[in-house]
C-alpha cells in the first residue's frame, strides 16, 4: 500500500506542477486510483509541504506552495469569466 501511496503522490505532484494548481475534482479525473489512496496520496505531499490544500465553496484547490497561487485569486478570475 505504501509503494503505492508513493507512486499516487508523484503523479499527483507531477498534475499540480504542470497546471500551477487545480481542483480536487479535477485531480480525480485525472487519476485512476481509489480515493482512499489518493486521499493518503494529498496527506502525505500536505504534510511534506510540496503541495497547498484549500477549500473553496464546493471543492478542494491543489497549489505547489511557491505558486503565488491563492484561492482568493482564483474565485476573483472564476467569478470574472462567469460574468464576462
Amino acid at each position: 500500500m505504501e509503494s503505492k501511496v508513493i507512486s499516487t503522490s508523484d503523479k499527483i505532484l507531477t498534475l499540480v506542477k504542470e497546471k500551477g494548481c487545480m481542483s480536487f475534482s479535477e485531480l480525480e479525473g485525472s487519476l485512476s486510483d481509489s480515493y482512499n489512496v489518493i486521499f493518503l496520496a494529498i496527506d502525505k505531499l500536505v504534510r511534506e509541504n510540496k503541495i497547498n490544500l484549500e477549500r473553496n465553496r464546493t471543492d478542494y484547490l491543489l497549489s505547489t506552495p511557491n505558486s503565488g497561487i491563492k484561492l482568493a485569486d482564483v474565485n476573483v478570475y472564476v467569478n470574472n469569466v462567469l460574468v464576462h
